[in-house]
Parts: structure tokens; sequence; C-alpha cells
């Protein structure tokens, strides 16, 4: 199965660092390749809004399992944006409720006050950043003077007004209440969740509840004020990770941001370009009309409601734990919609165990659900982002738990990215099992899947790659455990295995007792079967530019995974590094190959930068044996040896038979020499190659530069091949070192 790579998302996404974050394009190749139009197509998570706006700009019928209210809203959103114009009108109906005998607007405004150092006037503080629990800074514009403050401290009026909002207030409780009542077993677990919110942030969050209660406007008003209030209590709520996992209370140095702010600029985030509606009921949907049917209910529910085997495709970005989310959801749901809407969300916020072992059996629940409703020749694939060694753990665990086979499976380790295939058809279900397999099977199953990825890519590689050859070689084979903690046992019996020095071997290993550090390869002696990955990966972008004509980054990203499937996948920053030396990037991701790098050019290149290197030999009275490699000879002795190559494969040099020299020099063009460090730096065996002074490198124009240089004696004739290093670190010895 190859990798299918996507395009980067090019907005920011409402919710984008909780939901997965998926790159474009992936759920089309996968749609177009294992659905047709007005096929059935289930979503059983509900989790990306852009696995269903690919399906549905594809002319499916799609059914989404839909029970988070948040999660529906972003659906929403994606599938049927409001405009800008519209997003503004909307907030224009809130920001003109009535609160304390004014606008709402101008009482969320006074909240942050502030007073401008300069004229005295009072403005709003877009923020205030506290540090060791105290208000210390503030930025704001006078809207008198015009004056901007950028990280100013605070003053003493600043310090007294924001004394005045108390860590449980009215607004505090009120908000509580709204979750959680005082005799609910939850209402704790609220508790925690509210304390991601500065005091000053509750007070302006109770404040626009209460108005926005009361509106009078219709749906879809309402939808569009609920879009920018989600937007703006995720804006200002504090949280410590760019994409956190759980929620923490307030830390010592935050920053508080100013909640109506927070409103106006979510008009811009969220406008889009309108789109018609495409929402149909279950029964419409059924009987063949094209659109989307999003559920309230999980897929438990949904499930069933489906013809057996009427879905073609299940298809999801697959959630991975999220406490935080979830909590979240449960908060903002009950604050806007009532605590009924937020029911099926309310035992999210008691959950405190999130770990890989909970995961399987959450993710295998929901599996099973809908196995029924998937054709037997179809396909469920899982497309996951952040593809932690846990997650894909607990993803491959999930589908042996409910009865699936394993039919593809591909990782992109640099970018965390996996995609799993499963089908129904071989399927070896737990419940169907006579006898768990013997342990020492899936051992020796997973060692040698180990060993396989290191000798196909014949490279070392990281723990994630080694970690998911042995996981899906297991998941093959159905040797994955049952029970209630199906990663944390399988972890248990193959911790030994990667341990065994006689089989792998860990170069540059921070920690020796954490098998995350370092890489991995095979053991000295070992004799891998083929180039290293990133020398025929480089060939393999070099032929996609061969043709002269301007090459898109996506078009040969997707050629070098068809080239290299599955455990093969080379690294993103691989192939963009292969893109870099070849090509120029004559627009926007597109690259065509530099002049200089055409075939025939470089050919007579080599033929011109061998006579240059025969006639050094022969001006400095060496004996040359004129051929590629060349070998400059002395008292019969080979003191010299010259590899001209047009590329960067180091590792077919480097790596191969050990040629007798004193030196040897691997000789290519300039345009290769970031390419070159790049690669000495992901692979330690070149490093170590280089280290002993087994290789040095030499570039074009060195050869060049020293061939036209008379001045150049025997004794200075060395230093010269070590004047151009590789790069400005010290990567490339000095002389003697």
């Amino acid at each position: 199965m190859e990798f299918v790579p996507g395009y980067a998302l090019t907005t920011s996404a409402f919710l984008g660092r909780f939901l997965p974050p998926l790159a474009e394009g992936i759920t089309t190749r996968y749609i177009e390749r294992y659905s047709q139009p007005g096929d059935l197509v289930l979503e059983p998570f509900g989790q990306s809004p852009q696995v269903a706006f690919e399906a549905l700009r594809l002319g499916r019928r799609l059914v989404v399992a839909g029970y988070n209210p948040i999660s529906r809203l972003a659906l929403s959103l994606t599938l049927h944006p409001p405009s800008e114009a519209e997003l503004r009108s909307a907030l224009t109906r809130l920001a003109d409720a009535s609160k304390d005998g004014g606008r709402l607007e101008n009482y969320l405004k006074g909240l942050y006050r502030t007073w401008c150092a300069a004229c005295g006037a009072e403005a709003s503080a877009d923020e205030v950043e506290w540090v060791e629990g105290q208000a210390a800074f503030r930025t704001y514009t006078c809207p008198k003077c015009h004056h901007l403050a950028q990280h100013e401290p605070v003053s003493e009026a600043d310090l007294a007004w924001v004394n005045r909002f108390s860590a449980h207030s009215l607004d505090y409780h009120y908000l509580l209440d709204r979750v959680a009542p005082a005799a609910d077993p939850a209402r704790a677990h609220a508790e925690e969740a509210l304390a991601i919110y500065p005091p000053r942030t509750q007070a302006a969050v109770a404040a626009m509840l209460t108005r926005f209660d009361t509106l009078a406007a219709d749906r879809e008003v309402r939808r569009r004020l609920a879009a920018l209030i989600v937007a703006a209590l995720e804006a200002t709520c504090v949280l410590t990770q760019e994409r956190p996992r759980t929620l923490t209370a307030l830390p010592r140095h935050y920053i508080e941001k100013n909640f109506w702010l927070a409103l106006e600029q979510a008009t811009g985030l969220l406008g889009g370009a309108p789109a018609a509606e495409a929402s149909v009921s279950l029964a419409d949907l059924l009987s063949g009309r094209t659109g989307i049917h999003v559920a309230t209910e999980a897929a438990r529910e949904l499930a069933p409601r489906l013809p057996a085997g009427g879905c073609a495709l299940v298809i999801a970005a697959l959630p991975r734990p999220a406490q935080a989310f979830w909590t979240l959801s449960a908060l903002w749901s009950a604050w806007l919609w009532g605590r009924a809407s937020a029911a099926a969300l309310h035992g999210m916020l008691m959950r405190r165990r999130y770990d890989w072992d909970w995961h399987a059996h959450a993710l295998g629940r929901v599996f099973a659900h809908v196995r029924p409703a998937l054709n037997p020749a179809g396909r469920f694939v899982g497309l996951m982002a952040e593809a932690e060694p846990g997650f894909v753990a607990a993803a491959l665990a999930a589908g042996e738990a409910a009865g699936y086979s394993v039919s593809g499976a591909a990782l992109r380790a640099d970018t965390a990215e996996a995609q799993l295939m499963w089908t129904t058809g071989d399927s070896a279900s737990a419940e169907s099992r006579t006898a768990p397999p013997p342990a020492s099977d899936a051992v020796e199953a997973a060692r040698r899947a180990a060993e396989d990825v290191l000798q196909t890519r014949s490279e070392p590689v990281r723990w994630p790659t080694l970690h998911f050859a042995a996981w899906q070689a297991l998941a093959r084979r159905h040797l994955l455990p049952a029970g209630d903690d199906p990663v944390t046992a399988m972890q248990r019996r193959l911790d030994p295995a990667f341990r065994d020095a006689s089989r792998f071997r860990r170069l540059e290993a921070e920690a020796k007792d954490e098998l995350s550090t370092g890489l991995w390869f095979l053991p000295e002696g070992a004799a891998p079967a083929e180039q290293p990955l990133a020398d025929r990966v480089e060939e393999t972008v070099r032929r996609q530019l061969l043709s002269g004509e301007p090459a898109g980054t996506h078009a040969v990203m997707s050629a070098v995974c068809a080239a290299f499937p599955g455990l093969q996948t080379p690294d993103q920053s691989l192939v963009r590094a292969c893109l870099q030396s070849y090509a120029r990037e004559v627009s926007a991701d597109l690259w065509q190959l530099r002049p200089e790098d055409a075939g025939a050019t470089r050919a007579l290149e080599v033929d011109a930068i061998l006579a240059q290197l025969r006639m050094l030999a022969v001006r400095h009275a060496f004996d040359v044996v004129d051929t590629n490699p060349q070998a400059w000879r002395e008292g019969g002795e080979t003191t010299y040896l010259f590899a001209v190559t047009t590329s960067a494969a180091l590792g077919t040099h480097w790596l191969g038979p050990r040629l007798r020299a004193r030196r040897r020099f691997l000789v290519l063009p300039g345009g290769r020499a970031e390419l070159a460090a790049f690669k000495l730096r992901r692979d330690p065996r070149l490093k170590a190659a280089m280290s002993k002074d087994d290789w040095i490198i030499l570039k074009f124009r060195q050869v060049r530069q020293m061939a036209a240089n008379t001045q150049l004696t025997r004794a200075t004739l060395e230093p010269a091949f070590y004047a151009d290093p590789l790069d400005e670190g010290p990567t490339q010895l000095a002389l003697g070192a």
C-alpha cells in the first residue's frame, strides 16, 4: 500500500489545535480509489470536517456519526460556511444586546479597561501578561492619542481594576451550574475545566451567555454566533501546549486575552465562500439522494439504522485520546445549548483514563459497531495524523478485536502520518479464536518484521518506523492479544526482543533504556540487501525532473511514495532536500530541473573533472590509473582515490567494499553539497565513515580551482583539498583531525 501524501492546509482551521490535522487531498484519493459516485460512505467518528468535505465534493452519499455538538458545529462551518459579512452582522446583534444600561460590546470591552500611559485616556487592553500570578504587562491602542503600547508595564490603576475579579465569583458559579449542578458528581471535574479561564474571562463569558440565551434570532444567526463564541472560547482559554491533551490550572505565567476582541477576530477566521446546504435526512440519503446526513448519535446507535453491507467505504481521521477537547466540548456545549444538549458528553467530564489500552477498546467498539454496515468487498480506511507508536498500536489492536484484517499500512515517519486499511474478508476476530496464539510466535513475527524493514530500507530508522513494522506484521498475522490491556501486554512481550543486541544495533541513543531514543539498525556485520533508501529516493526524484518540464511538489511526492510503498515510505524532508538539490522553484511548489543537471551536461562535466584531476596528478608526479574511481599512485601504492559522481549517493560509495588508499575523495557538484550534508546528519554510519577519514567530499569547483592554480606544490596540495568544506559546521574534518 502506497502512502498518499496530501496538501498542507491553506487556512487556519476552526478548532485547529484540537481536531486531527489531516492534510487536504488524502481523503479524495482513497474515496476515488475505493468507491464510486453515488456510493454510500460512512464516517463513524465525526472528528475531521476535511473528510466529510472531500467526500461530499466527490458526489458520494455521506453519513457521519456526530454526537459531539462542537464537532458538528465544526463540520457545518466547513460544509456551509457563513461569509465574513454574515458573521459580522450576527456579532452586531450580540453587541447590541443590553447590559447594565448599555451595549454588551461596551460592557465586555470595559472589563479589560486600562489607562493610556501617554494621555491618561481609558482604553481596552488587547491582552495582559501575567507573571508569577500577577498582572505585569499590557498591550493596547489608545482610542484618543493612538499610542500603541506593546508589552508595557501595568499601572497601579490597572492592578486595582484587575484585582476586582475574584477566583470564585458569582460568574464562576453561574458557569459551573450551567454544566453540572451542585449535587452532580461531575461538578468537581467541571471546576477543574473552568480553571483554564482567568476570572475576568469568566465574567466576560457569563455576561455574553446571558445575552445569547435571550436573543430572538433565527437558527442560522444562532449558528453563526455559536461559531464565533466557540472560537473565542478556544482563543481565550489558557492552555500550556500547542496541541493540548489534558487541561491544567492557570500557570504562573500566561497571557490573558480580551474576549470581545477574540469574538471580532473570529469573524475573519471563520468567514468563507458561500456553499449550498447539502444536508439531507437519513431516509432521503438511503433512498439514493446525494448529500450528507450528520447524525446526532454515536456510531453504536447510527450503524443499526444503515443497510447491512450498504457502505462501499468506511473512512475516518481516527481520533486520538484528547481529554482536553472532550472536556471542553462538554463545557462549551452545556454553556451554549444547555445541559441536555451535552448529555452525551457528560461522562467525559469525569473520565480520567485515556491510556492506549482504553483507547484501543474505545476505537474497537466503534469498529465493531460499523462492521455490519460495510460491504464485504469494501474497505475501512483509517487516516492517522500524529501517529505516534501508542496510537498506531491502539488502532491496530482495535481492528483486530473487531474482526478486521489489515490489507494495507503505510507510515511517513517525519510527519507522523499513518494510513491503515482493513477489510472484513479474512477475519480472525478475538471471539472466533479457539486459543490465543503463543507469545513466542508474536515475538518472532515482530522481530522478523523489524529486521525486514531495516534490510529493505538499508539505513537506520527511528523507533516509530521499527514499531510500525512490528505491529502491522502482528496485525496481518492476527497475533495481537485480546483482553483488557492489548497494547501494554504486547509491548511487555516485545520489549526484551528489541533489546537483543545480537539482532538490533542502537546508534546515537541518549538513553539505552528508552526504546524511543536514537536510531536502530542491523547488528555489525549484517549486509543490507539494497542501496540506502536515501540514495534510491534521490535517483527517483532526479528521474521525475529529467523531462525538464516543471513538476509540482505533490506530484513528485506521490511518485516517490508509489515507488517506495508501505514501510519504505521516505521522509517528506528527504524528498524536499532532493528537490532543492536538483531543481529550482519556478513558482510556489513548482520545480524545474536546473540546466546544469541535465544528463548530457553532467556527463560532459564528469569527463572534464576526471581530465583535470589527471592533469593535477601528472603535474605533481603521481602515476594515474585513469578510470572512475581514479587512482593516484606512488611507489606501487594508491595515495589518493577519486570517485567522481553527479549525485549525493554517499552510501553507494562509502558503505560498500573498502577501496585501498591513503585518502579517498568523493567528488561531486557543489549543488549536491547540501543534500550530502543532509544525508550525513540522518545516517550515523556515513558520519562515521567521514570521521575515520575514510572519505572526504570534494566539490567540482575545488578541482577546477586547483587545476588552474599553478602555484600548488606537493606541500600545499593536500590542504587545498580541504579549502571548501561541505558546510559551515564541523561535518568535514580538518586535515589531521
